[in-house]
Protein backbone atom coordinates (compact mmCIF):
# COMPACT_ATOMS: atom_id res chain seq x y z
CA UNK A 1 0.00 0.00 0.00
CA UNK A 2 2.57 2.59 0.52
CA UNK A 3 4.75 1.51 -2.19
CA UNK A 4 1.40 2.35 -4.43
CA UNK A 5 0.83 5.21 -1.95
CA UNK A 6 4.63 6.74 -3.46
CA UNK A 7 4.00 6.06 -6.90
CA UNK A 8 0.59 8.20 -7.36
CA UNK A 9 2.01 10.95 -4.80
CA UNK A 10 5.57 11.36 -5.89
CA UNK A 11 6.37 9.35 -8.79
CA UNK A 12 3.47 9.94 -11.31
CA UNK A 13 3.66 14.28 -10.71
CA UNK A 14 7.23 13.44 -11.20
CA UNK A 15 7.08 12.30 -14.11
CA UNK A 16 3.69 14.64 -15.45
CA UNK A 17 6.43 17.71 -14.69
CA UNK A 18 9.38 16.40 -16.03
CA UNK A 19 8.44 14.27 -19.45
CA UNK A 20 7.77 17.52 -21.24
CA UNK A 21 11.20 18.69 -20.38
CA UNK A 22 12.64 15.23 -21.89
CA UNK A 23 10.82 15.93 -25.13
CA UNK A 24 11.91 19.61 -24.86
CA UNK A 25 15.62 19.03 -24.58
CA UNK A 26 15.37 16.26 -27.29
CA UNK A 27 14.02 18.38 -29.92
CA UNK A 28 16.35 21.51 -28.97
CA UNK A 29 19.57 19.09 -29.41
CA UNK A 30 18.02 18.02 -32.72
CA UNK A 31 18.66 21.41 -33.80
CA UNK A 32 22.74 21.09 -33.78
CA UNK A 33 22.08 17.84 -35.84
CA UNK A 34 20.58 19.15 -38.94
CA UNK A 35 22.87 22.40 -38.75
CA UNK A 36 25.63 19.84 -39.21
CA UNK A 37 23.78 18.22 -42.07
CA UNK A 38 23.09 21.45 -43.94
CA UNK A 39 26.87 22.54 -43.40
CA UNK A 40 28.40 19.04 -44.40
CA UNK A 41 26.94 19.58 -47.96
CA UNK A 42 29.21 22.93 -48.25
CA UNK A 43 32.31 20.90 -47.89
CA UNK A 44 34.27 19.78 -45.03
CA UNK A 45 36.15 22.96 -44.10
CA UNK A 46 32.85 24.70 -43.66
CA UNK A 47 31.99 21.89 -41.55
CA UNK A 48 35.05 22.60 -39.44
CA UNK A 49 34.55 25.43 -39.17
CA UNK A 50 30.98 25.32 -38.08
CA UNK A 51 32.12 22.25 -35.13
CA UNK A 52 34.39 25.18 -33.72
CA UNK A 53 31.95 27.94 -33.62
CA UNK A 54 29.53 24.90 -32.42
CA UNK A 55 31.45 23.98 -29.34
CA UNK A 56 32.52 27.24 -28.18
CA UNK A 57 28.85 28.80 -28.24
CA UNK A 58 27.01 25.40 -26.89
CA UNK A 59 29.81 25.78 -24.08
CA UNK A 60 28.82 29.65 -23.88
CA UNK A 61 24.82 28.75 -23.74
CA UNK A 62 25.11 25.99 -21.36
CA UNK A 63 27.36 27.95 -18.80
CA UNK A 64 24.47 31.09 -19.03
CA UNK A 65 21.30 28.19 -19.26
CA UNK A 66 23.47 27.41 -15.41
CA UNK A 67 23.63 30.87 -14.75
CA UNK A 68 19.80 31.60 -15.11
CA UNK A 69 18.40 28.56 -13.99
CA UNK A 70 18.10 30.74 -10.59
CA UNK A 71 15.50 32.07 -12.06
CA UNK A 72 13.64 29.23 -12.01
CA UNK A 73 14.63 27.95 -8.32
CA UNK A 74 13.92 31.44 -6.65
CA UNK A 75 10.07 30.98 -8.76
CA UNK A 76 10.04 27.37 -7.58
CA UNK A 77 9.95 28.55 -3.94
CA UNK A 78 8.13 31.56 -4.38
CA UNK A 79 5.06 29.99 -6.39
CA UNK A 80 5.20 27.05 -3.13
CA UNK A 81 4.64 29.85 -0.78
CA UNK A 82 1.94 31.63 -3.26
CA UNK A 83 4.04 34.52 -2.99
CA UNK A 84 2.96 36.15 -6.24
CA UNK A 85 4.58 39.49 -5.74
CA UNK A 86 7.93 37.76 -5.40
CA UNK A 87 7.96 36.02 -8.81
CA UNK A 88 7.08 39.50 -10.23
CA UNK A 89 10.26 40.46 -8.75
CA UNK A 90 12.59 37.71 -9.68
CA UNK A 91 11.20 37.57 -12.80
CA UNK A 92 11.76 41.29 -13.26
CA UNK A 93 15.55 40.98 -11.98
CA UNK A 94 16.18 37.60 -14.09
CA UNK A 95 15.46 40.24 -16.94
CA UNK A 96 17.50 42.95 -15.70
CA UNK A 97 20.51 40.42 -15.35
CA UNK A 98 19.92 39.42 -18.86
CA UNK A 99 19.99 42.94 -20.32
CA UNK A 100 23.38 42.91 -18.05
CA UNK A 101 24.97 39.86 -19.16
CA UNK A 102 24.22 40.90 -22.74
CA UNK A 103 26.74 43.34 -24.19
CA UNK A 104 29.51 41.48 -22.70
CA UNK A 105 28.73 37.92 -23.87
CA UNK A 106 28.31 40.49 -27.27
CA UNK A 107 31.89 41.38 -27.27
CA UNK A 108 33.86 37.52 -26.53
CA UNK A 109 31.67 36.03 -29.35
CA UNK A 110 32.83 39.72 -31.19
CA UNK A 111 36.41 39.41 -30.77
CA UNK A 112 36.47 35.68 -30.42
CA UNK A 113 37.87 34.62 -33.73
CA UNK A 114 41.67 35.61 -33.28
CA UNK A 115 42.17 33.40 -30.45
CA UNK A 116 41.35 30.35 -32.72
CA UNK A 117 44.88 31.77 -34.33
CA UNK A 118 46.55 31.61 -31.43
CA UNK A 119 45.41 27.46 -31.07
CA UNK A 120 46.46 26.85 -34.37
CA UNK A 121 44.04 27.02 -36.57
CA UNK A 122 44.20 27.78 -40.43
CA UNK A 123 43.18 31.36 -41.39
CA UNK A 124 40.87 30.01 -44.26
CA UNK A 125 38.96 27.98 -41.37
CA UNK A 126 38.85 31.28 -39.10
CA UNK A 127 37.80 33.67 -41.83
CA UNK A 128 34.49 31.30 -42.23
CA UNK A 129 34.24 30.63 -38.30
CA UNK A 130 34.63 34.43 -37.99
CA UNK A 131 31.63 34.97 -40.37
CA UNK A 132 29.11 32.43 -38.51
CA UNK A 133 30.11 33.93 -34.65
CA UNK A 134 29.74 37.64 -36.04
CA UNK A 135 25.78 36.48 -36.80
CA UNK A 136 25.41 34.41 -34.40
CA UNK A 137 26.11 37.58 -31.75
CA UNK A 138 22.78 39.44 -32.70
CA UNK A 139 21.32 36.91 -31.49
CA UNK A 140 22.04 36.97 -28.34
CA UNK A 141 19.65 40.02 -27.27
CA UNK A 142 16.43 37.70 -27.90
CA UNK A 143 17.88 34.35 -26.53
CA UNK A 144 18.79 35.95 -23.22
CA UNK A 145 15.48 36.87 -23.34
CA UNK A 146 13.93 33.95 -24.41
CA UNK A 147 16.00 32.27 -21.72
CA UNK A 148 14.75 33.94 -18.93
CA UNK A 149 11.25 33.44 -20.33
CA UNK A 150 11.47 29.54 -20.28
CA UNK A 151 12.96 29.57 -16.49
CA UNK A 152 10.17 31.79 -15.48
CA UNK A 153 7.69 29.13 -17.02
CA UNK A 154 9.87 26.29 -15.75
CA UNK A 155 9.51 27.69 -12.24
CA UNK A 156 5.73 27.80 -12.04
CA UNK A 157 5.60 24.40 -13.38
CA UNK A 158 4.25 24.70 -16.98
CA UNK A 159 6.23 22.32 -18.74
CA UNK A 160 4.07 21.23 -21.60
CA UNK A 161 3.85 24.98 -22.60
CA UNK A 162 7.67 24.82 -23.29
CA UNK A 163 7.55 21.32 -24.98
CA UNK A 164 4.27 22.77 -27.26
CA UNK A 165 5.91 25.87 -28.07
CA UNK A 166 9.32 24.04 -29.14
CA UNK A 167 7.50 22.18 -31.52
CA UNK A 168 6.01 25.24 -32.94
CA UNK A 169 9.33 26.91 -33.13
CA UNK A 170 12.04 24.52 -33.87
CA UNK A 171 10.43 24.32 -37.87
CA UNK A 172 11.48 28.15 -38.48
CA UNK A 173 14.53 27.61 -37.29
CA UNK A 174 15.50 24.83 -39.62
CA UNK A 175 13.54 26.73 -42.42
CA UNK A 176 15.22 30.11 -41.63
CA UNK A 177 19.17 28.47 -41.95
CA UNK A 178 18.36 26.45 -44.96
CA UNK A 179 16.89 29.64 -46.78
CA UNK A 180 20.24 31.33 -45.88
CA UNK A 181 22.54 28.73 -46.07
CA UNK A 182 21.92 27.98 -49.65
CA UNK A 183 19.87 30.80 -50.94
CA UNK A 184 16.28 29.20 -51.43
CA UNK A 185 13.63 31.18 -52.44
CA UNK A 186 14.92 33.95 -53.65
CA UNK A 187 17.09 34.82 -50.54
CA UNK A 188 20.90 35.37 -50.75
CA UNK A 189 23.45 32.27 -50.47
CA UNK A 190 24.83 32.81 -47.38
CA UNK A 191 26.82 30.00 -46.42
CA UNK A 192 27.99 29.39 -43.00
CA UNK A 193 27.04 32.71 -41.93
CA UNK A 194 23.39 31.74 -42.90
CA UNK A 195 23.46 29.51 -40.07
CA UNK A 196 24.24 32.15 -37.91
CA UNK A 197 21.38 34.49 -39.43
CA UNK A 198 18.67 31.78 -39.37
CA UNK A 199 19.25 31.35 -35.68
CA UNK A 200 19.28 35.04 -35.28
CA UNK A 201 15.88 35.41 -37.12
CA UNK A 202 14.48 32.01 -35.07
CA UNK A 203 15.58 33.61 -32.16
CA UNK A 204 13.45 37.05 -32.76
CA UNK A 205 10.72 34.82 -33.77
CA UNK A 206 10.52 32.56 -30.90
CA UNK A 207 11.06 35.25 -28.21
CA UNK A 208 8.34 37.22 -29.75
CA UNK A 209 5.76 34.28 -29.72
CA UNK A 210 6.85 33.81 -26.23
CA UNK A 211 6.72 36.97 -25.11
CA UNK A 212 2.87 37.66 -26.33
CA UNK A 213 1.87 34.54 -25.01
CA UNK A 214 3.39 35.08 -21.62
CA UNK A 215 2.48 38.88 -21.25
CA UNK A 216 -1.20 38.87 -22.72
CA UNK A 217 -2.20 35.47 -21.46
CA UNK A 218 -4.65 35.65 -18.04
CA UNK A 219 -3.03 33.03 -16.38
CA UNK A 220 -0.20 34.70 -15.99
CA UNK A 221 -1.58 38.61 -15.03
CA UNK A 222 -1.39 37.90 -11.56
CA UNK A 223 2.76 37.86 -11.82
CA UNK A 224 2.90 41.07 -14.13
CA UNK A 225 1.65 43.36 -12.39
CA UNK A 226 3.98 46.16 -11.39
CA UNK A 227 6.53 44.05 -13.30
CA UNK A 228 8.56 47.27 -14.06
CA UNK A 229 8.36 49.19 -10.98
CA UNK A 230 11.49 48.73 -9.81
CA UNK A 231 11.30 48.86 -6.07
CA UNK A 232 12.66 46.63 -3.49
CA UNK A 233 13.33 43.53 -2.97
CA UNK A 234 16.22 42.59 -5.37
CA UNK A 235 17.05 39.52 -6.27
CA UNK A 236 20.23 40.25 -8.75
CA UNK A 237 22.26 39.04 -5.85
CA UNK A 238 20.43 35.64 -4.81
CA UNK A 239 20.62 35.24 -8.50
CA UNK A 240 23.72 35.13 -8.98
CA UNK A 241 24.59 33.58 -5.88
CA UNK A 242 22.78 30.72 -6.93
CA UNK A 243 23.31 31.28 -10.68
CA UNK A 244 27.28 31.59 -11.09
CA UNK A 245 28.64 28.36 -9.51
CA UNK A 246 25.72 26.10 -11.48
CA UNK A 247 27.10 28.51 -14.77
CA UNK A 248 30.88 27.24 -13.56
CA UNK A 249 29.55 23.73 -12.77
CA UNK A 250 28.93 23.02 -16.21
CA UNK A 251 31.63 24.83 -17.58
CA UNK A 252 34.05 22.31 -15.49
CA UNK A 253 32.02 19.47 -17.12
CA UNK A 254 32.13 20.77 -20.65
CA UNK A 255 35.64 21.26 -20.24
CA UNK A 256 36.37 18.06 -18.75
CA UNK A 257 34.78 15.95 -21.80
CA UNK A 258 36.85 18.26 -24.12
CA UNK A 259 40.04 17.40 -22.02
CA UNK A 260 39.16 13.52 -22.74
CA UNK A 261 38.38 13.77 -26.36
CA UNK A 262 41.95 15.64 -26.91
CA UNK A 263 43.13 13.17 -24.78
CA UNK A 264 41.50 10.35 -27.38
CA UNK A 265 42.64 12.27 -30.00
CA UNK A 266 46.58 11.62 -28.98
CA UNK A 267 45.82 7.61 -29.08
CA UNK A 268 44.86 7.81 -32.67
CA UNK A 269 41.96 8.15 -35.38
CA UNK A 270 40.35 4.62 -34.10
CA UNK A 271 40.31 4.93 -30.24
CA UNK A 272 38.73 8.75 -30.98
CA UNK A 273 36.13 7.81 -33.59
CA UNK A 274 35.13 5.25 -31.28
CA UNK A 275 34.76 7.51 -27.91
CA UNK A 276 32.85 10.00 -29.85
CA UNK A 277 30.11 7.63 -30.62
CA UNK A 278 30.08 6.24 -26.95
CA UNK A 279 29.49 10.11 -26.12
CA UNK A 280 26.84 10.23 -29.05
CA UNK A 281 24.44 8.28 -27.09
CA UNK A 282 25.97 9.67 -23.72
CA UNK A 283 24.98 13.32 -24.24
CA UNK A 284 21.39 12.88 -25.54
CA UNK A 285 20.78 9.82 -22.65
CA UNK A 286 22.65 12.57 -20.13
CA UNK A 287 20.11 15.71 -21.14
CA UNK A 288 17.23 13.37 -20.33
CA UNK A 289 18.45 13.07 -16.90
CA UNK A 290 19.75 16.59 -16.67
CA UNK A 291 16.01 17.01 -17.78
CA UNK A 292 14.59 14.80 -15.50
CA UNK A 293 16.79 16.52 -12.53
CA UNK A 294 15.51 20.15 -13.31
CA UNK A 295 11.87 18.46 -12.52
CA UNK A 296 13.28 17.62 -9.64
CA UNK A 297 14.14 21.13 -8.50
CA UNK A 298 11.05 22.61 -9.62
CA UNK A 299 8.98 20.61 -7.82
CA UNK A 300 11.23 20.33 -4.90
CA UNK A 301 11.17 23.86 -5.05
CA UNK A 302 7.07 24.33 -4.87
CA UNK A 303 7.14 21.92 -1.91
CA UNK A 304 9.69 23.60 -0.07
CA UNK A 305 8.23 26.71 -0.84
CA UNK A 306 4.95 25.32 0.42
CA UNK A 307 6.83 24.23 3.82
CA UNK A 308 6.55 20.63 3.19
CA UNK A 309 10.01 19.16 3.73
CA UNK A 310 8.91 15.63 3.98
CA UNK A 311 7.21 15.61 0.49
CA UNK A 312 10.40 17.75 -1.07
CA UNK A 313 12.12 15.07 0.05
CA UNK A 314 10.01 11.90 -1.34
CA UNK A 315 10.45 13.82 -4.65
CA UNK A 316 14.52 13.50 -4.75
CA UNK A 317 13.87 9.65 -4.19
CA UNK A 318 11.46 9.04 -6.81
CA UNK A 319 13.97 11.58 -8.98
CA UNK A 320 16.67 8.71 -7.83
CA UNK A 321 14.65 5.73 -8.41
CA UNK A 322 13.34 6.89 -11.81
CA UNK A 323 17.23 8.00 -13.36
CA UNK A 324 18.33 4.36 -11.86
CA UNK A 325 15.30 2.33 -13.91
CA UNK A 326 15.77 4.61 -16.85
CA UNK A 327 19.86 4.06 -16.89
CA UNK A 328 19.79 0.38 -15.88
CA UNK A 329 17.57 -0.20 -19.16
CA UNK A 330 19.94 1.44 -21.05
CA UNK A 331 22.83 -0.52 -19.34
CA UNK A 332 20.96 -3.56 -20.14
CA UNK A 333 20.79 -2.27 -23.66
CA UNK A 334 24.65 -1.15 -24.69
CA UNK A 335 25.79 -4.77 -22.76
CA UNK A 336 23.06 -7.14 -24.80
CA UNK A 337 23.06 -5.30 -28.29
CA UNK A 338 26.47 -3.11 -28.17
CA UNK A 339 26.79 -4.93 -32.22
CA UNK A 340 23.84 -3.09 -32.93
CA UNK A 341 24.29 0.20 -31.27
CA UNK A 342 27.59 0.88 -33.41
CA UNK A 343 26.39 -0.50 -36.51
CA UNK A 344 24.33 3.27 -36.73
CA UNK A 345 27.87 4.96 -37.32
CA UNK A 346 30.30 1.89 -38.41
CA UNK A 347 29.89 -1.27 -41.12
CA UNK A 348 31.02 -3.53 -38.04
CA UNK A 349 31.69 -6.52 -40.61
CA UNK A 350 34.67 -4.24 -42.32
CA UNK A 351 37.88 -5.18 -41.42
CA UNK A 352 39.15 -1.73 -41.65
CA UNK A 353 36.60 -1.06 -38.46
CA UNK A 354 37.40 -4.28 -37.00
CA UNK A 355 39.88 -2.04 -34.32
CA UNK A 356 37.27 1.42 -33.74
CA UNK A 357 34.64 -1.47 -33.19
CA UNK A 358 36.11 -3.19 -30.76
CA UNK A 359 37.50 -0.16 -28.75
CA UNK A 360 33.44 1.35 -29.05
CA UNK A 361 32.17 -1.96 -27.63
CA UNK A 362 34.23 -1.66 -24.59
CA UNK A 363 33.73 2.30 -23.87
CA UNK A 364 29.68 1.31 -24.28
CA UNK A 365 30.45 -1.54 -21.59
CA UNK A 366 32.16 0.85 -18.94
CA UNK A 367 29.50 3.92 -20.04
CA UNK A 368 26.71 1.51 -18.62
CA UNK A 369 28.79 1.70 -14.95
CA UNK A 370 29.14 5.87 -15.50
CA UNK A 371 25.46 6.43 -16.55
CA UNK A 372 24.05 4.62 -13.71
CA UNK A 373 26.20 6.68 -11.34
CA UNK A 374 25.97 9.96 -13.28
CA UNK A 375 22.19 9.63 -12.97
CA UNK A 376 22.55 9.34 -9.05
CA UNK A 377 25.12 12.56 -8.97
CA UNK A 378 22.86 14.22 -11.04
CA UNK A 379 19.83 13.59 -9.36
CA UNK A 380 21.41 14.76 -6.11
CA UNK A 381 22.47 18.08 -7.67
CA UNK A 382 18.57 18.61 -8.60
CA UNK A 383 17.37 17.77 -5.36
CA UNK A 384 20.34 20.31 -3.81
CA UNK A 385 19.44 22.78 -6.44
CA UNK A 386 16.11 23.08 -5.29
CA UNK A 387 18.01 23.47 -1.43
CA UNK A 388 19.61 26.96 -2.66
CA UNK A 389 23.02 24.92 -2.31
CA UNK A 390 24.80 25.49 -5.41
CA UNK A 391 28.79 26.09 -4.19
CA UNK A 392 29.00 22.80 -2.62
CA UNK A 393 28.18 21.23 -5.97
CA UNK A 394 30.33 22.89 -7.92
CA UNK A 395 33.01 21.68 -5.76
CA UNK A 396 32.16 17.98 -5.97
CA UNK A 397 32.10 18.75 -9.32
CA UNK A 398 35.39 19.93 -9.63
CA UNK A 399 36.92 17.14 -7.23
CA UNK A 400 35.13 14.49 -8.88
CA UNK A 401 36.02 15.23 -12.69
CA UNK A 402 39.34 17.02 -12.60
CA UNK A 403 40.87 15.73 -9.37
CA UNK A 404 39.78 12.00 -9.14
CA UNK A 405 38.51 11.15 -12.83
CA UNK A 406 41.28 13.07 -15.01
CA UNK A 407 43.96 11.80 -13.13
CA UNK A 408 42.75 8.12 -12.54
CA UNK A 409 42.15 7.81 -16.02
CA UNK A 410 45.43 9.27 -17.46
CA UNK A 411 47.20 6.68 -14.53
CA UNK A 412 45.47 3.95 -16.39
CA UNK A 413 45.42 4.94 -19.94
CA UNK A 414 49.21 5.30 -20.03
CA UNK A 415 50.52 3.42 -17.13
CA UNK A 416 48.06 0.55 -16.64
CA UNK A 417 48.17 0.66 -20.39
CA UNK A 418 44.32 0.25 -20.81
CA UNK A 419 44.14 3.27 -22.98
CA UNK A 420 40.77 4.93 -24.06
CA UNK A 421 38.86 2.57 -21.66
CA UNK A 422 41.40 3.71 -18.54
CA UNK A 423 39.70 7.10 -19.07
CA UNK A 424 36.22 5.84 -18.70
CA UNK A 425 36.72 3.88 -15.43
CA UNK A 426 38.31 7.17 -14.20
CA UNK A 427 35.11 8.36 -15.15
CA UNK A 428 33.38 5.81 -13.52
CA UNK A 429 35.40 5.84 -10.33
CA UNK A 430 34.66 9.90 -10.61
CA UNK A 431 31.21 9.67 -10.76
CA UNK A 432 30.80 6.42 -7.85
CA UNK A 433 33.19 9.08 -5.76
CA UNK A 434 30.91 11.76 -5.68
CA UNK A 435 27.13 10.20 -5.50
CA UNK A 436 27.20 9.18 -1.67
CA UNK A 437 29.45 12.52 -0.70
CA UNK A 438 26.26 14.48 -2.71
CA UNK A 439 23.43 11.82 -0.96
CA UNK A 440 25.43 13.09 2.44
CA UNK A 441 24.96 16.88 1.84
CA UNK A 442 21.41 16.39 1.14
CA UNK A 443 20.27 14.81 4.02
CA UNK A 444 22.11 16.96 5.77
CA UNK A 445 20.61 20.04 4.08
CA UNK A 446 17.10 18.63 4.40
CA UNK A 447 17.83 17.24 8.47
CA UNK A 448 18.71 21.20 9.05
CA UNK A 449 15.21 22.23 6.79
CA UNK A 450 13.22 20.35 9.35
CA UNK A 451 14.33 22.01 12.41
CA UNK A 452 14.24 25.00 10.65
CA UNK A 453 10.54 24.27 9.95
CA UNK A 454 9.59 22.22 13.16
Amino acid sequence: MTKIIFLKKDVLPLLKLSIPLVLTSFMQGSLGFFENIFLAHLGQQVLAAGALVAWLFATLIVILFGTFSSVNILIAHKYGAKDNPGITHVFRDGLVLALFLVVPTFLLLWYTPPIFLLFGQSPALVKLATAYLHALAWSLFPKFILIVLFEFLLGLGRTRVLTVFTVFSLPFYLLFSYVLIFGKFGFPALGIAGAGWGMVLGDWLATTALGLYVFFNQHYQCYLKSLFTFTRPTYLWELLHLGVPMGLMYCVEVGFFFSITLFMGVMGVQTLAANQLAMQYLGPLMGMIFSLAQGVTIRMGHQLGAEQPASAERTAFAGLLLGALFMSLIAITYWSFPYALIAIDFNVHLAENEETVYFAKQFLFIAAFFQLFESARVMLFGALRSLKDTRFTLLVSILSFWCIALPLGYMFAHYIQLGGAGFWWGMVIGASCSAPVLYSRFRLKMKSYHTAID
